[in-house]
């Protein structure tokens, strides 16, 4: 828990920096980590302690754990948005990019309208997409992505 809020902190403040000195306040980033959105039907379902698992396996690096518990989790809320990310992600890490890709869209279609939010999913199939190869498609979801940061940062 500590770790993950120094991590947090570390982003955010990097994040500042960047946005200050850079001027890249209008870039999707590559990597920001959300809180679980409250609207997310994960937080009213028995599949969140499964998820927190899934969490803890991911992060001493059993993936596969990690994967079962997730694909669990998700077979309880089928509509969760944050399960699929958390899927879209695994599979980057685990290679399957075109997996990824159709897990980061299905994350999209359940998303809160939350620009942010919406915008590391885009960036998520922007790297699925390039590592297949598909680099036109990359542009065109870091486009989205790019256009969706720059709407929360005008907020």
């Amino acid at each position: 828990m500590v770790e993950g809020l120094v991590r947090l902190v570390f982003i955010a403040v990097m994040a500042m920096t960047c946005a200050a000195f850079v001027g890249c306040a209008t870039r999707a980033p590559d990597a920001v980590i959300f809180d679980l959105p409250v609207q997310d039907p994960l937080n009213d379902s028995p599949a969140k302690s499964l998820w927190q698992s899934g969490v803890q396996a991911r992060d001493n690096n059993n993936l596969a754990a990690a994967s079962r518990y997730f694909e669990r989790a998700l077979s309880l809320a089928p509509d969760s948005s944050w399960l699929y990310r958390e899927l879209a992600e695994l599979r980057l890490r685990q290679g399957d990019d075109a997996a990824a890709e159709g897990l980061a869209r299905k994350a999209l279609r359940y998303a809160p309208s939350d620009p942010a939010y919406q915008s590391v999913l885009w960036q998520l199939v922007a790297t699925s997409r390039q590592r297949q190869g598909n680099e036109k498609g990359a542009e065109s979801a870091r486009r989205e992505a790019d256009m969706l940061w720059s709407r929360k940062a005008a907020k």
